[in-house]
Order: C-alpha cells, then sequence, then structure tokens
C-alpha cells in the first residue's frame, strides 16, 4: 500500500468507488418461481426483494427457496415474501456494522438491519463481509425507520478487485 493509514488498507476508501452491478430484484408478490428462474438466468444466490413502492424489504435465497420448496412449506406459485428474509423483523436498523457488533455481545442474538450506502467506508464493508457474502448497497432514506431503494450489490469479488487494481 501507499501512504495513508496503515490501519486502513482500503485508504479511507468508499462503495462509491466500486464499480457496482445493477440491481436485479424481485417484488415480494412475485412467485417463487420467478425468483429461481431470475437466479438461475443471471447465476445469483440470492436476490433483492422489493415493495410494490420499491423499497427494500428483504433478502431470497437459494438456501431459504430449497428449504422452504423442499419441506412442503412453500410452492414455486407461493409469493416471494413467504420465503424471503424479511428486514422489517429485524429488531432495528443500523448504519455502522460495529454498532451492531457492540450491541450484539451485550444483549445476545438481536438480528440487525445494516444499512450499507455509497458513503459506507470500504473498511466497514470489509467487516461486513466477515458474516455476509454480498451486501445491497441503497440511497439512503429521509425517512425514519423506513427502508431504502437499492442502487447496486456488492460482493467480496467486487471487493477484491479494487483491491488488486489499485495496486
Amino acid at each position: 500500500a501507499t501512504g495513508g493509514d496503515a490501519s486502513d488498507p482500503y485508504a479511507g476508501a468508499t462503495i462509491a468507488s466500486l464499480r457496482l452491478k445493477p440491481v436485479t430484484s424481485v417484488v415480494d408478490t412475485a412467485p417463487c418461481s420467478e425468483a429461481i428462474e431470475t437466479m438461475r438466468d443471471k447465476g445469483f444466490d440470492q436476490l433483492p426483494v422489493l415493495s410494490a413502492t420499491s423499497k427494500l424489504v428483504g433478502l431470497v435465497t437459494l438456501g431459504n427457496l430449497l428449504s422452504y420448496i423442499s419441506r412442503g412449506r412453500a410452492t414455486p406459485q407461493s409469493p416471494v415474501k413467504d420465503v424471503m428474509f424479511n428486514f422489517s423483523r429485524l429488531d432495528e436498523i443500523v448504519t455502522d456494522p460495529r454498532q451492531s457488533a457492540s450491541v450484539a455481545k451485550t444483549t445476545g442474538p438481536k438480528r440487525r438491519f445494516v444499512e450499507i450506502t455509497l458513503d459506507t467506508p470500504l473498511s466497514t464493508l470489509s467487516k461486513f463481509f466477515e458474516w455476509n457474502s454480498a451486501a445491497v448497497v441503497t440511497a439512503r432514506s429521509d425517512e425514519k425507520g423506513s427502508l431504502s431503494k437499492p442502487i447496486g450489490v456488492v460482493t467480496k469479488v467486487d471487493l477484491l478487485t479494487w483491491m488488486v487494481n489499485k495496486k
């Protein structure tokens, strides 16, 4: 690395410096079969789930779909909202994953939705990736407690590519 703070290998860079993939999503009322087809066609393991007003409400994963459908708890015709990881069921929205980690140590396993935006430092994203394989990047919402509109998806490969290319 050249110059900068040795403790931050990302030199203060934010998600805005990454090449974000455009968002491919599914609406919460779409059938599971549509989500499966989209994931198969695009080679994705997960898709952001949007409400009718294009707000991020959850994430549907191949693992969830396989689990629900194989156990008979959902069918290919079931709406995605029945099998998605529902962000509205999380206890609170935090904008800093460090805050989530410190609170989790003292209060137990409460689930939190970590908001990732273009302003999120890559060092924070790297910590987020210790527990997650991809992040949905959102435009920050002005409404208190409201989830935001997704603008991109970032993966561990994107972060690694940025690191390799900046050398």
